[in-house]
């Protein structure tokens, strides 16, 4: 009877634990917009000066909301130094030449990354033509510091953020809820740390316009609500075996 009982009791505990690891293996997908900071109508800076690290490419796509630009690094130590300017046109001077860069649109932000250089093959100007973020073109990458000119539609309010694992520094410009995308690109070959630009993905995954994460390729979306089920189903199983049992033995 003793060892009756103990099968029982390993069955239910296999099941409460099941579905717990399911659970939380499910919080972590489902990134919520509410976590992001607020949108502001100011430059930004930040990162680390002590930090170095080669840009591998930039990704641009469109969000209800915004348009996204997702630099990456191909090193997870941290983002570098940076500042991001806002301004009243779309032209820039690049770097070491003082050449001038006229970009499509009215209005346009400048971010120059420090103790950055940016990974050889990455491209050079990308013109999404997303509601806001019109072109993207690298103005220059001189003594390890890395330039980037965004042309935009008009002047928007930006959020500016950091993500790890890997290193990514994000841009998010600010559009109208009902703006729609003329199209989406992802220029860079090589956004995602250690990947070469010849073997990197030219699509947008659905996940980074929300959040700027790469999607997990070993699990699907659903596959933490089929744990939690299974867990469930073999918690009520071992439940209603063991009140059968007790129930035959009066």
């Amino acid at each position: 009877m003793l060892t009756i009982y103990r099968s029982q009791l390993r069955l239910t505990l296999a099941g409460v634990a099941l579905a717990a690891g399911a659970a939380a293996m499910a919080a972590p997908i489902s990134a919520s917009a509410d976590s992001l900071p607020a949108f502001g109508c100011a430059n930004a800076s930040g990162g680390t000066s002590a930090t170095a690290a080669t840009i591998s490419g930039v990704r641009i796509a469109h969000h209800d909301g915004y348009d996204r630009l997702v630099i990456g690094f191909a090193t997870s130590n941290g983002v570098p130094s940076y500042t991001v300017q806002r301004q009243a046109s779309s032209t820039f001077i690049r770097d070491a030449s003082g050449a001038s860069a006229s970009l499509e649109g009215s209005a346009g932000i400048k971010i120059v990354v420090h103790n950055a250089d940016i990974m050889p093959g990455a491209p050079a100007d990308q013109k999404p033509r997303l509601p806001e973020v019109r072109e993207m073109a690298n103005i220059g990458n001189f003594e390890r510091v890395a330039s980037y000119g965004v042309g935009l539609r008009d002047q928007a309010c930006i959020r500016v953020f950091e993500l790890s694992g890997p290193s990514r520094l994000v841009i998010d410009v600010q559009t109208p809820p009902d703006a729609s995308a003329a199209s989406t690109l992802s220029s860079e070959p090589a956004a995602v740390a250690g990947q070469s630009a010849a073997t990197a993905s030219t699509s947008v995954p659905q996940d980074l316009a929300a959040t700027g994460q790469p999607a997990s390729t070993g699990q699907h979306a659903s596959a933490p609500l089929a744990l939690i089920a299974i867990g469930l189903l073999v918690l009520m199983s071992g439940l209603a075996i063991t009140g059968i049992r007790r129930f035959a033995r009066r």
